[in-house]
């Protein structure tokens, strides 16, 4: 039986798409900026690792405020947040202005996220694991951006200029914050604060499996990120463009947009524990031979294979959370699990 499409996935799909342009082209940019001021690979993964610290820091508090005032609001104006950042070095260009920038997107896209997971959890589903599905949608947007976001950044870096990069990603994120307005999106029955007994950290101290649900979480952050940011670290290293980096990268996201799109077939064939523990193995053995890999054409064959194993990882991860812990606590379960994962 085939999951059925409605306007609110296609609507939250949709802005994924437009909003994660803030971190697959962001990221690629700052990096490549800081790298070519003459800056150390250090100072460049400290600017990376900034999209990650204030929803590392405020995810928990965030997503009690979705619990409380509903996905739409939170939405909004986090997209906000991340067209102003994203605008400030596009108008002046500067080591400050990056920085400023990879701090106001990163947590304007982690208040997005959330708000996008919760959105999905009120969906009415006909069986449980139809919601792997719905968030593995949800990630397809984003790894369609994946694709056309480093590209599209590293092409403009290199006719253009970095200014220019900048104004194309506000451009495309305010089509997002614009398209917000007209969203049909799920809205709680009642906007009240539900009263708990226990806080989500509460559960992961009673219930080791849900503490087992969050470890494996942040390992897929921790293979995620750190695997998109070293692809641009080696092709700087080897002397490739921003174009030719960003390619490669877009590979990674072509394996991830396959994978998801099989999800609802493989979420009906294996569990989600089983076809995490296949997801972890190939990510190992593409660590492995990553160092060894010289050439542009071995590093697109790597790229793609992971994405083809992280791709799975957060909707099987995220559904496993979500299905587990009590539904008034939906946001808070998912803030927690956005902050560990930064963290790591």
């Amino acid at each position: 039986m085939f999951l059925r499409l409605n306007t609110q996935i296609f609507s939250l799909v949709l802005m994924s798409l437009l909003a994660h342009v803030t971190l697959s082209g962001g990221r690629v940019a700052s990096s490549l900026f800081v790298l070519e001021q003459g800056n150390s690979e250090v100072i460049a993964g400290l600017t990376y690792g900034l999209y990650g610290l204030m929803p590392a820091l405020l995810a928990l508090h965030i997503g009690r405020l979705v619990d409380r005032v509903g996905p739409k609001l939170i939405m909004r104006l986090s997209l906000f947040l991340m067209v102003t950042g994203l605008v400030l070095p596009a108008i002046h260009l500067s080591i400050a202005s990056i920085l400023v920038c990879a701090a106001l997107s990163g947590l304007g896209f982690g208040g997005y996220v959330l708000a996008a997971h919760v959105s999905i959890s009120l969906m009415k589903v006909e069986q449980v694991s139809d919601r792997t599905a719905l968030y593995a949608w949800l990630q397809m947007g984003m790894s369609v951006s994946a694709v056309s976001g480093p590209f599209l950044i590293g092409l403009v870096i290199d006719t253009s200029n970095f200014s220019t990069a900048y104004l194309c990603l506000t451009s495309i994120v305010a089509l997002g914050f614009i398209w917000s307005f007209f969203a049909n999106i799920p809205k709680r029955k009642n906007h009240k604060e539900v009263e708990t007994t226990s806080s989500i950290l509460d559960d992961v101290k009673k219930d080791y499996s849900i503490l087992r649900m969050y470890l494996f979480s942040m390992a897929v952050y921790l293979a995620w990120d750190c695997f998109a940011f070293m692809i641009p670290v080696l092709g700087h290293d080897r002397g490739y463009s921003a174009a030719t980096i960003g390619s490669i990268l877009s590979f990674f996201a072509v394996g991830t947009f396959v994978v998801r799109a099989m999800q609802p077939w493989l979420s009906r064939k294996s569990s989600e524990w089983k076809t995490l523990c296949v997801s972890y193995a190939l990510a190992c053995g593409v660590f492995m031979i990553l160092p060894f890999a010289q050439s542009m054409a071995a590093l697109c064959s790597i790229s793609l294979i992971f994405g083809l194993s992280a791709g799975v990882g957060h909707p099987n991860v995220l559904n496993l959370i979500l299905s587990t812990v009590d539904s008034s606590k939906s946001g808070e379960a998912s803030g927690l699990r956005l902050m560990t994962g930064n963290f790591a």
